[in-house]
C-alpha cells in the first residue's frame, strides 16, 4: 500500500514525491478503515461493516458506506479507480488485501 497507517497513534501517511505526507480522516473513515485492517484478506460483508462502524440499526442503511469507500480509496490508494488494498466484492462487501494482490483480476495457467 502506498500508505502506512498506524491505528494505536491514529496518523496515515502516503509517499507523495519521495516523502510522507500525513493525511487527514475523519473518524468514520478512521473506524471503517481499523475495522477491514483488523481483519486482513478476510471478506466483510457490508452489513457487518455498517454495524461496526455506525452501529446496530445501520445494517441495512444505504450509500454512506460506498460513499466512505470511495474516499477511503482517494485519500490512500495511488490509484483510487483501480484500488489495490481497498477491494470491493459486488454485492456482497469490502475486503482489505494487504500484499495488493487481487485475486480476482490474476489468472493462474
Amino acid at each position: 500500500m502506498p500508505a502506512t497507517v498506524d491505528l494505536a497513534d491514529r496518523l496515515a501517511r502516503v509517499s507523495e514525491g519521495g516523502s510522507q505526507v500525513e493525511v487527514r480522516l475523519t473518524p468514520i473513515e478512521w473506524q471503517l478503515l481499523e475495522v477491514l485492517l483488523r481483519h486482513p484478506g478476510k471478506l466483510l460483508s457490508q452489513g457487518r461493516l455498517r454495524t461496526e462502524v455506525w452501529g446496530p440499526g445501520y445494517e441495512n442503511a444505504g450509500g454512506n458506506l460506498r460513499v466512505y469507500m470511495a474516499q477511503l480509496r482517494r485519500k490512500l490508494e495511488a490509484d483510487p479507480g483501480r484500488p489495490r488494498h481497498l477491494l470491493t466484492e459486488p454485492g456482497m462487501g469490502y475486503r482489505f488485501q494487504p500484499d495488493g494482490r487481487d485475486e480476482r483480476r490474476e489468472t493462474t495457467p
